[in-house]
């Protein structure tokens, strides 16, 4: 399937979805430490901007590059596994693949190895994945995917945004991953932070909240949890280039979260900022240990 270079999102929001807030505004700039953004990449006055990204060749090879390893992530999630069970996955390709679709997609997922993305999207069909205009936009640690030249070509190409650990809610890529929702775009993150192989969930970064009170265009925000990726690649395995064959993966899409009315009180000075962030954070937590919960009770009556 050729990539769409035509394609656009619509910058028409029905009045609805709008949320009160001005992009006149310049970002607030206060981060924990200067950010110094890898190439392509660059910073011009706290906007980080990826300087080939609208350029045709550009397109040909980010669509070349993340076609690649969808179909790796398919055949490995067919193939190279036990066994793979996706939940609920219908109505979010409903909404992804939703053609008069404005409202741009905000998703989350536990983070348990470095494999999670790409192989979540190997549950989607080549439709849905395919496509330079549906496919995500994910924050991604930048002293990891971008730690050489060659690390960060390849990584921009597949639509991550290089993220600094402790460099704040207010650094450029934060920045960056609103511009994209502002676009309609899809855009994923792991509120966690960092790879988590324990049993419970670390608690979430506030980054998730700024990312929903500061799109202009209401995202719709959708949680996932999975299983098995963490024994596909565990932190203490003897070869850590080479993944862990024949193990069971469960994958499950939540239900969309909805914080319109929380959004619009906040932007209209009738909810606490800090207080606002936190209820989001929160709210999202605790959906996603509900999902797991569901999940668990689910595969145990299958």
């Amino acid at each position: 399937m050729p990539p769409r270079f035509g394609d656009q999102a619509t910058t028409e929001v029905p009045e609805a979805d709008q949320i009160p807030f001005s992009l006149e505004r310049p970002y607030p700039v206060t981060n924990l430490k200067p950010v110094k953004v890898p190439l392509p990449y660059y910073v011009d006055r706290g906007k980080m901007i990826l300087r080939p990204e609208t350029r045709r060749f550009w397109k040909f090879a980010s669509w070349y590059a993340i076609a690649s390893c969808a179909i790796i992530c398919k055949v490995f999630l067919k193939f190279c596994t036990s066994s793979t069970t996706v939940y609920n996955k219908e109505p979010f390709l409903k909404v992804l693949m939703d053609p008069n679709r404005t409202r741009p997609i905000l998703t989350v997922a536990n983070h348990l190895s470095t494999v999670d993305d790409p192989l979540l999207w190997g549950s989607l069909p080549f439709r849905a994945i395919l496509n330079l205009q549906r496919i995500r936009w994910t924050l991604g640690a930048q002293e990891i995917c971008f730690k050489t030249p060659t690390r960060s070509l390849f990584f921009a190409l597949g639509q991550v945004i290089p993220t600094v650990r402790g460099a704040g809610i207010y650094q450029p890529a934060m920045n960056f991953a609103i511009e994209k929702l502002n676009e309609g775009k899809w855009v994923h993150m792991f509120p966690e932070g960092k790879v988590n192989q324990t049993v419970d969930m670390l608690r979430f970064k506030w980054g998730i909240g700024r990312l929903m009170m500061e799109s202009t265009n209401l995202p719709i925000m959708v949680p996932l949890w999975h299983k098995g990726f963490e024994e596909i690649m565990p932190e203490n395995r003897n070869h850590p280039r080479f993944p862990i064959l024949g193990k069971k993966i469960v994958i499950a899409y939540g239900n969309p979260i909805d914080f319109k009315d929380l959004l619009i009180d906040y932007h209209e000075g009738k909810a606490n900022e800090v207080l606002t962030r936190i209820s989001i954070t929160d709210t999202i937590f605790r959906a996603m240990d509900e999902l797991q919960k569901n999940v668990e009770v689910r595969k145990l009556n299958d």
